[in-house]
C-alpha cells in the first residue's frame, strides 16, 4: 500500500511539473507545398512531449487571429468556434498525449494558401509558432495570336491563365534559342487568386519560321505553344519576262473555258425538258446522332467561356478540334446519383435529400448576402457525369412543365467558388456555369454577355451533362433528346459541384436525380 501511494504521489508531481513547466513548439522551417483539392498536414509538436490533452490548442490564420481554423478546449473540439470556411475540413491528427497537435486540412482551395499559427496554452505557459502552406497550380497551355502591323512586321501575342504564382514566360525560335530576353511579361490576378501572364513580340515573317512561347513554374511542368506567322498582305509584283509563251497560254485557257460554258448551257437545257423528280425528302440528322462539321483553318484566339446552342468548332495553337455534342442516349450512360447538401442552403430553402423548395420567400430579401441555391454533396473532377432536374409535381406523375415555373436555375460551380464568403455575381469568371429560366424572359445563360436561347417546346425534365475530360457542360430537353446549349472551355484541373435553385415564387420544389 505504501508503494502505491508513493507511485501516485510521483505521478501527481510529474503532472504538476508538466502543467507548470515551459515548453517549445517544433514546426517546419519552410512552407508545406500541396495541390488544389488535396489534403495537407501542418505539423506542430510540443517539446518536451507533454500531454496536451488538458491544454488549449488554437489554430488560426497568421494574418487574422479571429479567423479560427480549429479550436480545442476543455478536452474537445469546439466546432461552433471554427470559421465557416474551415468548418468540416480541419481536424487534429496527432497524438495529444505525446504533445502532437498537428492540424489536417482537407479539400484545399486557393484561399488556404498562406500562414497559420499553432497556439498552445497550459495553465501557466503558452507558446505559438507559424506554419506556411504553399500551393502549386499549373496553368493552361498558352494561346498565341498575331496581327500585321507593317509591311513586313507582325505583333505576336502569348497569353496563359490559371497559375498559382507568377510563371516564367520565354520566347524561342525554331532552333530553340531565346528571342529578346529583355521583354518584361505582364501579370494579372483574377477573382480567385490565379495569375495570368501575357507578352507580345514583333517579328518579321520573312526572316523567321515558327516561334514558340513557353510558360512554366519549373522545368518539369512547361506549357508550350508554337505559331507560324504568315504575311497575308499582297506581295509587290515583279516584272514578268515570260514573253509570248504566257500570252499563248492565256488565250488557250480562255478558249477552253468558253467551250466548257457552251457544253454546260446545252446540258442545262436538256435537264429542263425532263419531268420533275418525285419522292425527294429534305435530309435531316437522325435523332440522337451528332453531325460532324469540318473546321476551317483560323488564327488561334484567346480561350473564353462560351455557350453555344449548336455544334461548336474549337481552334488551338496546334490543331483544329471538333467538339461534338453527343446524343442524349449516349450521355445517359454516365448517370450519377446526387444528393443535396442542406448545410449549403440558405434558411429560406427547405431541402430534403434530393428536393429543394422555397418555404419562406419573405426571408429571401432579408438574407441578401446568400444566393437562393443549394449545392450537392458530390464533388466531380474527372470523367463524365449526367443528371436530370424536374419539378416535384413531375416526380408525382403530374408531368409539370419546367416552363410553368416562375424562375429557376441549374448548373455547376467550382469548389473554390462554393466556399467564398462574398456574394459574387454568378458568372463563369467567378466559377459558375448556369442555365437560367425566368417566366416572360425565357432561357438564358450567365455568360458575361447574356445569351438568350430559343427552346421550341415545353418539357418536364432537364438533362445536364458534365464532361470533365472535354471541358464541356451541356443541357438537354430530357423528354425528346433535344440539345439546348453547351458551355465549352470549362477550366481543367477543377472540382465541380452541381447546384440547383428552385426559385422563390413557386409553391412546388424542384428535384435532382438521374
Amino acid at each position: 500500500m505504501l508503494v502505491f501511494f508513493l507511485c501516485l504521489t510521483m505521478m501527481l508531481n510529474l503532472s504538476d511539473k508538466a502543467a507548470g513547466s515551459t515548453f517549445n513548439l517544433t514546426v517546419p522551417l519552410g512552407p508545406i507545398t500541396s495541390q488544389l483539392d488535396a489534403s495537407v498536414i501542418l505539423p506542430c509538436q510540443l517539446y518536451p512531449h507533454f500531454n496536451a490533452q488538458p491544454f488549449r490548442v488554437h489554430w488560426h490564420r497568421s494574418d487574422d487571429v479571429e479567423t479560427t481554423v480549429l479550436l480545442y478546449e476543455g478536452q474537445q473540439i469546439q466546432e461552433a468556434s471554427a470559421d465557416p470556411l474551415y468548418r468540416g475540413r480541419a481536424s487534429l491528427v496527432g497524438d495529444l498525449e505525446k504533445g502532437d497537435v498537428s492540424l489536417k486540412l482537407e479539400n484545399l482551395t486557393l484561399a488556404d494558401r498562406g500562414g497559420y499559427v499553432c497556439f498552445v496554452k497550459s495553465e501557466t505557459w503558452y507558446e505559438r509558432a507559424r506554419v506556411s502552406v504553399g500551393m502549386k497550380v499549373v496553368g493552361l497551355i498558352p494561346v498565341m495570336s498575331y496581327t500585321e502591323v507593317g509591311q513586313d512586321q507582325m505583333n505576336v501575342t502569348c497569353v496563359s491563365d490559371g497559375w498559382s504564382t507568377e510563371p516564367t514566360l520565354t520566347w524561342r525560335n525554331k532552333m530553340g534559342r531565346g528571342i529578346d530576353d529583355n521583354l518584361v511579361p505582364k501579370y494579372s490576378t483574377d477573382a480567385i487568386g490565379l495569375v495570368s501572364v501575357s507578352s507580345w513580340l514583333l517579328v518579321s515573317p520573312s526572316k523567321s519560321e515558327w516561334i514558340s512561347c513557353s510558360v512554366h513554374l519549373s522545368d518539369e511542368e512547361i506549357k508550350e505553344s508554337r505559331l507560324l506567322p504568315q504575311n497575308t498582305r499582297p506581295q509587290t509584283e515583279t516584272p514578268d519576262t515570260s514573253g509570248p509563251w504566257k500570252a499563248a497560254f492565256i488565250i488557250a485557257l480562255i478558249l477552253a473555258l468558253l467551250g466548257l460554258g457552251l457544253l454546260f448551257l446545252s446540258y442545262r437545257k436538256e435537264i429542263g425538258e425532263r419531268p420533275p423528280c418525285t419522292g425527294t425528302e429534305e435530309a435531316v440528322p437522325l435523332k440522337g446522332k451528332s453531325v460532324e462539321r469540318v473546321p476551317k483553318p483560323q488564327m488561334a484566339e484567346k480561350s473564353t467561356n462560351t455557350v453555344t446552342p449548336e455544334m461548336t468548332e474549337k481552334s488551338t495553337t496546334t490543331e483544329a478540334q471538333i467538339i461534338r455534342m453527343p446524343g442524349l442516349d449516349t450521355v445517359r450512360g454516365n448517370a450519377v446519383q446526387l444528393t443535396l447538401d442542406d448545410k449549403t442552403a440558405p434558411d429560406f430553402l427547405k431541402v430534403r435529400d434530393k428536393s429543394a423548395t422555397c418555404k419562406d420567400p419573405g426571408k429571401m430579401a432579408a438574407q441578401g448576402t446568400q444566393h437562393p441555391h443549394v449545392l450537392c454533396k458530390e464533388r466531380l473532377s474527372s470523367h463524365q457525369h449526367y443528371w436530370e432536374v424536374m419539378d416535384n409535381a413531375t416526380l408525382a406523375v403530374n408531368m409539370q412543365a419546367l416552363q410553368k415555373r416562375q424562375s429557376w436555375y441549374v448548373g455547376v460551380c467550382t469548389s473554390t467558388a462554393a466556399v467564398s464568403k462574398k456574394k459574387l455575381p454568378l458568372t463563369p469568371q467567378n466559377g459558375y456555369w448556369i442555365l437560367h429560366y425566368q417566366k416572360g424572359t425565357g432561357f438564358f445563360t450567365n455568360t458575361e454577355t447574356t445569351a438568350a436561347l430559343s427552346v421550341a417546346s415545353n418539357f418536364c425534365k432537364l438533362g445536364v451533362h458534365l464532361d470533365c475530360d472535354k471541358h464541356t457542360l451541356s443541357f438537354y430537353n430530357a423528354g425528346d433528346g433535344t440539345h439546348i446549349c453547351t458551355f465549352y472551355n470549362i477550366p481543367p484541373l477543377k472540382t465541380f459541384i452541381p447546384l440547383i435553385c428552385p426559385g422563390v415564387k413557386d409553391g412546388d420544389g424542384m428535384y435532382i436525380g438521374k
